[in-house]
């Protein structure tokens, strides 16, 4: 008896859906309501349908639902607040705010489930100030709040950026006699890392009684917010070795860029294998960060490799590739990469156009560069800052300094640091001293605390010899409080980051290890025509003095310790925070050729892929 009571039940709920999602089905064919079932049953089964309309976002059907309750005379179980708050979700999902509180007003008692669903409903269309005073209200009304109730406060106070209401909620919930649920713990952490307030994010995760991959992931992004990058590396290796918790996309997505940022390719190529064994189809943006990781790592090849595996690319996805290629000087693959681009369809916007035009200003492919720069329009890209500044890069770098000056002076907005920064490069290059003190004044009233900009000014009169000229920079710089960056270099290996200072590393310069290597390197060089070029040291000083200061350049101490430490013909990677300089640069030319090894060196511009005595910028940088 009772399964056949289940059985007209269950086909009473089929036939009232039918209805509903069939409109040729009329009124009459519905059976009636079974005698059987109470008003519980009939709730749980309007319950399960307004799910799915919530799932599916169909208001049409729930009308229908609530136009057969009245016609049947069961409107009273539309009272039940479990229906309510279904309705209310439903409305607030359809993005019919003013609907779910029409709703919620027509609501005499409302329980803690209905303030929830309406305070969800706001935060959920972008009404968070609206939610947090519902939430106030409810509390105003003596309803004690439950885990639902604080997470969707936590969720408003973050979209808010409330740091003291959260604070306050956080004490809400501390007091609260029940225990904080997983959901709540996340919410309070992502609460946190939003208003970055680090220190408690660290307090609320280790007292958790429970985490999963919500929270390990918050941890981390955290972490990579703050630019803490080496306690990213080290969460996510002990969120998977020690924990055990495995991984999400979303972790991936935020550990790749931090392995791009540091270079640490092996990290990198670890979670490409994770992707790769993972059950899981890897979804556009993850890939996308990989293949931005493989071009900032100069792994090129690499990231050829996974755009053509890519079933799917989006806009990204070519954006990406055309900045690797164009960031490892291969603009030839670059530009042919934007016309198979545009004959797929692709239309391509203002990034695609600043990866061209750096690519073509870091290879003197000045013609090809100006052609792109007139072609944007015709694809409806209007010319940016950064637009404009590789076109003055592009022109300065192939001598056209006078071009170059009134392109800057005339765009049609207020020119950047980048772009009087590029000019007065340029002038370097080409040792124009009186345009580059021009060029100075302009970016000095740009950006006035940057370092880097005076010590390139300084660098320009060291080239002519104009050491007055450079004391009038450093008192300068004095007299502002602004210092010069030191020099730092890093190499991966295993999982362990090397870091070498300009002139640091005291300890590993003095070994045996390091003097034997050093020695028989510089012999070698030297036999194959390597001599130093001490004009990039600015201080007026001897010779024999300005060869010992360029010996310690930062990425030459790391070159060393990776030949003492890698095994012969393995490629070696290194990451520098400044830009190579002349000597260096022909160093590491030198050295490739005499150890046969590939040597890859990012400085802030580019990649210098040095093998067999050469470079891949052809000495064009």
């Amino acid at each position: 008896m009772e399964v056949l009571r289940v059985k007209v039940v269950f086909m009473y709920i089929i036939a009232l859906v039918l209805s509903f999602i069939t409109p040729s089905i009329n009124a009459h064919l519905l059976p009636p309501a079974p005698s059987p079932t109470s008003d519980g049953e009939d709730i749980n089964a309007f319950s399960l349908f307004l799910n799915a309309c919530i799932s599916t976002k169909s208001i049409h059907h729930a009308q229908k639902l609530c136009f057969h309750l009245h016609k049947t005379q069961k409107d009273s179980i539309l009272e039940n607040p479990i229906l309510k708050s279904k309705l209310i979700t439903l409305y607030s999902v359809c993005g019919q705010v003013d609907e779910a509180r029409r709703v919620f007003e027509a609501i005499g008692k409302r329980p803690e489930s209905v303030y929830v669903a309406m305070a969800i409903g706001y935060s959920r269309n972008g009404f968070c100030k609206e939610a947090l005073l519902l939430y106030c209200d409810m509390l105003s009304q003596c309803i004690e709040p439950e885990n639902f109730a604080f997470s969707m406060a936590l969720k408003a106070c973050t979209d808010l950026s409330t740091a003291l209401v959260g604070r306050a909620i956080h004490a809400q919930i501390m007091k609260h006699r029940g225990q904080a649920d997983q959901v709540v713990n996340n919410a309070l952490l992502n609460f946190y890392v939003e208003c970055g307030c680090f220190a408690e994010v660290l307090k609320v995760f280790e007292v958790m009684p429970q985490r999963n991959v919500v929270s390990w992931n918050t941890l981390i992004a955290g972490y990579a917010a703050l630019g803490r990058v080496f306690e990213t590396l080290d969460a996510f290796r002990i969120m998977q070795r020690e924990e055990g918790i495995g991984f999400s996309w979303v972790t991936l997505t935020t550990v790749l860029p931090i392995c791009a940022q540091v270079t640490t390719l092996l990290s990198g190529k670890e979670i490409h294998g994770q992707i790769v064994k993972s059950r899981k189809k890897a979804d556009v943006p993850l890939l996308n960060s990989l293949i931005d990781m493989y071009a900032k790592c100069g792994a090129i090849s690499y990231c050829k490799k996974v755009f053509d595996r890519m079933h799917s690319k989006d806009l990204t996805t070519w954006n990406t590739m055309l900045a690797g290629y164009s960031v490892n000087g291969r603009i030839e693959e670059a530009i042919a990469l934007f016309d198979e681009m545009i004959r797929f369809g692709i239309r391509p916007d203002g990034i695609s156009f600043v990866a061209l035009l750096s690519g073509c200003s870091h290879s003197g492919l000045t013609g090809e560069g100006k052609r792109l720069f007139d072609a944007m329009q015709d694809y409806g890209v209007q010319p940016s800052l950064e637009h404009y500044a590789c076109l003055v890069d592009l022109l300065g770098r192939s001598g056209k300094l006078d071009e170059a000056f009134a392109t800057a002076e005339n765009i049609p907005m207020k020119a950047s640091g980048s772009i009087w920064g590029s000019l007065l490069n340029s002038c370097r290059l080409h040792c124009n001293v009186s345009l580059a003190e021009t060029v100075a004044e302009r970016l000095f009233d740009v950006e006035p605390n940057n370092p880097g900009n005076y010590l390139m000014l300084s660098n320009i009169y060291a080239n002519a010899r104009m050491w007055d000229g450079v004391n009038r920079v450093r008192e300068m710089m004095a007299m502002k409080g602004i210092k010069k960056d030191s020099g730092c270099s890093w190499i991966q290996m295993k999982h362990k980051i090397h870091t070498f200072i300009a002139g640091g590393s005291s300890d590993f310069r003095c070994s045996a290890e390091y003097s034997k290597v050093w020695t028989e390197l510089s012999n070698a060089i030297e036999a194959e025509g390597y001599i130093p070029d001490t004009s990039v040291v600015l201080h007026d000083i001897s010779e024999e003095m300005k060869a010992m200061w360029v010996c310690g350049h930062s990425e030459r101490i790391a070159a060393v310790f990776a030949l003492i430490h890698t095994s012969p013909g393995m490629p070696i990677r290194i990451t520098n925070n400044l830009r190579v300089c002349v000597d260096c640069h022909s160093w590491m030319k030198a050295v490739s050729r005499v150890t046969r090894r590939p040597i890859v060196l990012r400085d802030t511009n580019r990649f210098h892929h040095f093998e067999h005595g050469t470079c891949s910028c052809k000495d064009y940088w």
